[in-house]
């Protein structure tokens, strides 16, 4: 099933969108206006969603009390494109996990009654006005970048997004036979991995895994 896509706007507050313009202005870009900004939702179904749990959706995500901010369509110029020249930003959540968010988010979906719900994520778009228009040159958008996203959890979006899956695979369950060959077992994998453990911590796993709990290591 394709991706279901709602918008609400603004995704920022007054007082963050001055603060965040102010600072744009200062240091990225001297001809910047002003900062669109919205929230785009996208919604996984596993079988289509009727009339009236379209119309359930549309009512947990719009909120109530603001109806007219929220819209099946952008409230932004450009919709399908994101960095591009026009200034069209878009961030979210790495797809390579199911966040928080939409774990809560999926839930209430459930208790209303919209178990075809599979997944919900939710992203930020920024739309920068500015007065000449010049080309939005990638050193510009990546230090704007720099300033509106978590590098840990989130990533820019490229192009709005078709599907969840990322194509990329886990890699198998590493198991460390420390049991058979002590400690350097661990030695050897923390030099291969490159995971930074120091004596202390091998030490520590050798003896939590071989003498307390008597099992094997599993990565």
């Amino acid at each position: 099933m394709p991706l279901i896509y709602c918008f609400k706007t603004p995704a920022l507050t007054d007082a963050k969108k001055n603060s965040l313009l102010s600072f744009a202005a200062q240091n990225i870009f001297d001809d910047i206006k002003d900062i669109g900004t919205e929230f785009c939702f996208y919604i996984e179904s596993g079988e289509a969603l009727s009339a009236i749990e379209i119309d359930i959706l549309k009512w947990l995500i719009s909120e109530t009390f603001e109806p007219e901010k929220f819209s099946l369509e952008s409230f932004l110029t450009h919709q399908p494109s994101t960095i591009n020249h026009h200034g069209l930003i878009e961030v979210g959540p790495r797809m390579n996990f199911m966040t928080a968010w939409s774990t809560n988010a999926v839930a209430v979906c459930h208790a209303c009654g919209l178990t075809k719900v599979r997944r919900i994520e939710r992203s930020r778009r920024y739309q920068i006005v500015r007065s000449q228009k010049p080309e939005f040159r990638k050193e510009k958008s990546d230090a704007f970048l720099n300033m509106i996203h978590d590098r840990m959890t989130e990533c820019p979006y490229p192009e709005q997004l078709k599907t969840f899956e990322t194509g990329i695979r886990p890699e198998p369950v590493y198991y460390i036979p420390m049991k058979e060959k002590g400690a350097d077992a661990l030695r050897k994998i923390n030099l291969e991995m490159g995971l930074g453990l120091d004596d202390w911590d091998i030490d520590y796993y050798h003896n939590l895994f071989v003498k307390d709990i008597g099992r094997t290591l599993q990565m």
